[in-house]
């Protein structure tokens, strides 16, 4: 079973539960949480900022707020991020007030000097949280057991009060998601190359397109991803794994690409998740694909920065012609090697003037978006 349809499991099978005694659902009202109530991907949304905006300086509280997405450094929202992070070691200094600053954890996390020392700085950020420390030993490479057992287990071996106890599960089955994408995580559960099962999925199992041309998994890189909307199968699987993986990576962004991340549920909220987490997109509008002109929308609707390509200029509305768009010829000769050194600079270009990447209406909301809106979609 995967962490996905764990998470699944987990919250059906809580939902029907009931505390076993007042007293005991009651336990922990009024205590601080001892692990982070974000998750590791999240958390380090502070580190980057503080990176980004001063170098790794430390940076005041109410400056770092705004940076991550948040109009007051007051908004709890912003008070729980910064108090994950240092939880998971990646800052010092927490509460309105405070000065953050960047640990050498922090550091190796968003600025490394190889992609190993980023994979095992996030494992170290991981275990930096006593609870996920112990519940890994625990299990120690056996699988985890599925639904009310797992929950069960915190509670008695690890004594997580019973109403926190499905959050726990919820953040530790993601982290170690994110941690298995780099390579970094615990081997705690069984997992296989195999093709997620979408028997019960709200999306017809039809729909839901091909898997890309190579089968095996690539192991991140990059903190940063940037998310590919293109048409599936024929030669635009390999136009994606020969051209844009290659020049999306030397843009220093982690491609994505919907058909790599489909799991049971609704492949639309699959689609906006990694839309949102994105920091920039790559849009192939050849041959106006209906799908990937719908996840256009989506992500104009989300105010992120697209790069476009195009077999020809006619495929690209009129009205986004304005924007950053390449167009390539496969008639021409060496165009693949042209097309990926142009995705190369595009996407580079696009990072340091996103808003160029924006269609104007959306322009102005640009600081609104990033960490505030999935935090107040997960509270």
């Amino acid at each position: 079973m995967t962490e996905e349809s764990q998470k699944d499991s987990l919250a059906k099978n809580t939902k029907k539960r009931k505390p076993r005694s007042a007293q005991e659902s009651a336990s922990a009202k009024g205590k601080p949480w001892t692990f982070p109530k974000n998750t590791l991907e999240d958390s380090i949304a502070i580190a980057k900022a503080i990176e980004e905006k001063t170098a790794g300086n430390p940076m005041p509280a109410p400056d770092l707020a705004k940076a991550v997405g948040f109009r007051q450094v007051a908004d709890w929202r912003f008070l729980d991020l910064l108090r994950s992070a240092n939880q998971y070691g990646l800052v010092t200094g927490t509460g309105a007030s405070a000065t953050i600053q960047l640990t050498k954890l922090g550091q190796d996390v968003v600025a490394p000097s190889s992609p190993h020392q980023r994979s095992e700085a996030l494992l170290g950020a991981f275990r930096s949280v006593k609870e996920f420390e112990a519940v890994e030993k625990f299990y120690g490479g056996k699988r985890i057991p599925e639904d009310e057992f797992f929950l069960n287990t915190l509670t008695r071996e690890f004594n997580i009060p019973r109403d926190r106890v499905e959050h726990f599960a919820q953040v530790f089955l993601e982290n170690l998601r994110y941690l298995r994408a780099f390579a970094a995580a615990p081997h705690l559960v069984e997992t296989s190359g195999a093709p997620m099962d979408l028997t019960g999925a709200t999306t017809p199992a039809e729909k839901v397109p091909s898997p890309v041309v190579s089968k095996e998994p690539r192991v991140r890189e990059f903190l940063d991803t940037c998310f590919v909307m293109m048409p599936f199968g024929e030669w635009f699987d390999r136009y994606y794994q020969e051209i844009y993986v290659p020049g999306i990576k030397e843009a220093g962004f982690e491609p994505v690409r919907a058909d790599e991340l489909f799991t049971t549920g609704s492949v639309v909220e699959q689609i906006w998740e990694q839309i949102e987490k994105a920091k920039l997109l790559l849009a192939d509008l050849s041959g106006k694909n209906p799908n990937v002109f719908y996840e256009l929308g989506l992500a104009h609707a989300a105010r992120k920065p697209v790069v476009f390509t195009a077999a020809q200029v006619e495929d690209v509305p009129f009205d986004l012609r304005h924007l950053r768009v390449i167009i390539y010829d496969v008639r021409e000769p060496e165009w693949a090697t042209r097309l990926r050194k142009s995705v190369t600079d595009y996407l580079r270009n696009a990072t340091k003037e996103p808003e160029k990447s924006i269609p104007h209406p959306f322009r102005k909301l640009l600081e609104e978006t990033g960490i505030a809106s999935r935090a107040s979609r997960r509270s």
